[in-house]
């Protein structure tokens, strides 16, 4: 009876264990939990990555700050550019003793004067002499005109745009006072200038270009041709000679009361018929050809440099 007892308590205990109907209970617990974990380290890496991304704003924003204050901060320190401090232009010129540039131009001897050696000049821009002296203008080494400022000083010169260069003359006395500045002093007058130099001498100077109408005497294709010798050139006697680098024109005709204008540096040559006058150097161009009377041809003797450049242009 009691062993009939322990079977069937034993197939009892045997069927309940294999209840399809029984749920597990450690799987599903197991289960849940791997996923919360999940979870919770997903949202930990998006905190930490939104962490270091406002951390890095806020770094880039904190630098760009700085860099802000900093430039600020050298702008503020920046000094303003200051104008440029007047010049005595005449300082470093060198001077001749016993001379002068008088009405005609001339290196005059005078055993009072003293005059400066030639003075680069700007027309676009005002000078202020100190004292009483002598300005005379040049372009290149053409004499343009000599003007008189006879009373005491400052006085603004008068504007010459024909002009490249300035002579000053002035007394012995006054050697010691005199400049030219380079700009108009606030005590300087304009205005005060006497022109001693006669309109028939007054030179031309630089040509204008302004308003400027005329004809070109020859193109290049005459610069290259037949009418221009090469390896020779004409010296200051009217002879040929020989010269590698230069060229030399055909006769060209020319009239005195003509205005030609020439474009390259160059040698001119002036003849009458076959006589020769004389051969005058261009350096300063565009210039204007010297008026040489009695002449009705020319030729001219260019350097090899200027082929493409050179041409004379008569004015209308």
């Amino acid at each position: 009876m009691r062993l009939l007892i322990l079977i069937l308590t034993g197939a009892f205990i045997l069927a309940g264990c294999e209840d399809p109907d029984g749920v597990p209970i450690e799987e599903p617990e197991s289960a849940a939990t791997e996923e919360v974990e999940t979870a919770e380290v997903v949202d930990e890496e998006e905190d930490t990555e939104s962490e270091e991304t406002s951390n890095d704003d806020s770094g880039e924003n904190a630098e760009t700050a700085s860099d802000n204050e900093e430039n600020e901060e050298e702008a503020e320190t920046e000094p303003a550019e200051e104008p440029a401090e007047p010049v005595n232009v005449m300082d470093s010129i060198e001077v001749v003793a016993g001379h002068w540039i008088n009405y005609s131009g001339e290196d005059d001897a005078r055993a009072h004067m003293t005059r400066t050696n030639p003075i680069e000049y700007n027309s676009q821009q005002d000078y202020t002499v100190t004292t009483a002296s002598y300005v005379s203008y040049f372009y290149g080494d053409e004499f343009i005109k000599t003007n008189n400022y006879g009373h005491d000083g400052p006085h603004i010169i008068e504007s010459v745009p024909e002009a490249d260069r300035v002579i000053v003359s002035f007394s012995e006395p006054e050697r010691g006072t005199v400049q030219l500045i380079n700009e108009a002093s606030e005590d300087a007058s304009a205005g005060n200038e006497v022109n001693t130099t006669p309109d028939e001498l007054i030179g031309r100077g630089q040509p204008v270009e302004e308003g400027m109408t005329g004809t070109i005497m020859f193109g290049q294709d005459f610069l290259t041709g037949d009418d221009v010798f090469t390896g020779e050139r004409i010296d200051n006697e009217g002879d040929f000679v020989d010269d590698e680098s230069y060229y030399v024109t055909g006769a060209l005709a020319y009239k005195p009361s003509e205005d030609y204008i020439i474009t390259a540096p160059a040698y001119i040559s002036y003849y009458n018929g076959r006589r020769f006058i004389e051969t005058v150097e261009i350096t300063a161009v565009p210039a204007y050809l010297p008026e040489v009377k009695g002449a009705n041809y020319i030729n001219i003797s260019f350097h090899d440099d200027h082929l493409l450049d050179l041409n004379i242009i008569e004015l209308e």
